[in-house]
């Protein structure tokens, strides 16, 4: 069985119907009428301690954990100069021998900012879950102090905890040799932030028989600081689209692997990529369509140059690629069109971001 993870800020739902029945288990909450306090104190200087262990160490590639150690070496000569020293002069060659990871959480230990934090969560998810119909994936909203989560039930709902700062630990092992095949070891161990506000894992398994299955942890992590105050304020709201949305992405997935017969690695990822880049559009485009709304709704509008701000950061990087011209699509569309069109037809959503559509600011029409 080919087993391959793939990261991205949602959860991948199979699970449908014990979601929709989850929402019975979440205590109401009041508005508290003005969140203007809350942005106070997410744009408050981030704390970086006191470290909590959140999981245990997985054996898998990490590309933040791995460049981390990299720099790591790079920028401390002292052990440039002892693997030289013990392989006579330098090494010819390097690789990576193994890489193990944890995740580890920053706790929200001040009580007015944890408890704001977690009401607002709850407030804003109930209403756009009451303005889109969408079923509420959520059986726990949770603010987690210094201690490791239990074990989640596999057949519950998903469980949202809510946490000051993320990080990856990281142990890394590499090889270092010379032209006369002396070999080195050296292991390292380090912390790195990762700058994700929301972080979920999202399991692809190819059978013996050819049959594409996914499996998803039970739980997503958000949290509540961040450099721009719009990224923080509207992760619980992107991270619910994407819980929702994400049975789409994964039929789509799973029918290109199946009917392109797609047998190679490289292949698959690039599929998954793609798909996930074209969620992200969608779903960034309909942050931006509820959330200055929303936001006005609770306290002070938004400025748009922290919106902008969010866009453009999030653009640089390559699952971001569709993202500005999702936000078009679903302007153009109004979002429960827009909706509509992903949950019913994904592949005609998809190819309104061919080169045709992609700078045509009109309404584009779709099967009914």
């Amino acid at each position: 069985m080919k087993k391959r993870l793939f990261h991205s800020n949602a959860v991948l739902l199979t699970v449908l119907c014990c979601i929709i029945s989850a929402p019975q288990a979440l205590a109401s909450h009041r508005p508290v009428g003005n969140y203007s306090r809350l942005v106070e104190l997410i744009r408050l200087e981030e704390r970086h301690l006191p470290f909590f262990i959140f999981s245990g160490f997985v054996r898998a590639f990490d590309t933040e954990s791995y460049e981390a150690s990299l720099e790591y070496i790079k920028e401390n000569p002292d052990i440039k100069r002892k693997i030289e020293t013990d392989l006579d002069g330098g090494a010819s060659q390097w690789e990576l021998s193994s890489l193990s990871y944890r995740l580890m959480f920053v706790p929200e230990l001040r009580d007015e900012y944890a408890g704001l934090f977690e009401n607002y969560c709850h407030v804003v998810i109930d209403d756009v879950l009451n303005m889109t119909g969408l079923p509420n994936p959520y059986c726990r909203i949770v603010t987690l102090g210094g201690e490791q989560p239990e074990p989640l039930q596999e057949n519950g709902g998903i469980t949202a905890f809510l946490v000051h700062n993320l990080a990856k630990e990281y142990v890394a092992c590499y090889v270092f040799s010379n032209q006369q095949h002396k070999k080195v070891l050296v292991g390292l161990r380090g912390t790195v932030f990762s700058g994700e506000i929301g972080s979920f894992s999202s399991y692809l398994y190819i059978k013996e028989d050819g049959t594409v299955e996914f499996t998803h942890d039970r739980h997503t992590i958000w949290q509540n600081n961040a450099r721009n105050p719009y990224t923080a304020l509207m992760t619980p709201i992107e991270e619910t689209l994407h819980i929702v949305l994400r049975e789409y992405t994964e039929s789509a997935i799973r029918e290109d692997i199946v009917l392109g017969s797609v047998t190679t690695l490289e292949s698959m990822e690039r599929i998954v990529e793609n798909w996930i880049s074209l969620e992200e559009a969608v779903v960034g485009g309909l942050a931006c369509a509820l959330v200055p709304d929303l936001l006005k709704k609770y306290g002070d509008p938004v400025p748009d140059a922290w919106i902008e701000a969010d866009i453009e950061s999030k653009s640089r990087f390559e699952k971001y690629r569709f993202l500005k011209q999702g936000i078009r699509i679903v302007e153009n569309l109004g979002y429960k069109q827009a909706l509509k069109l992903y949950q019913n037809h994904v592949r005609a959503f998809r190819d309104m971001f061919s080169p045709d559509h992609a700078n045509n600011n009109s309404i584009i029409s779709y099967p009914k």
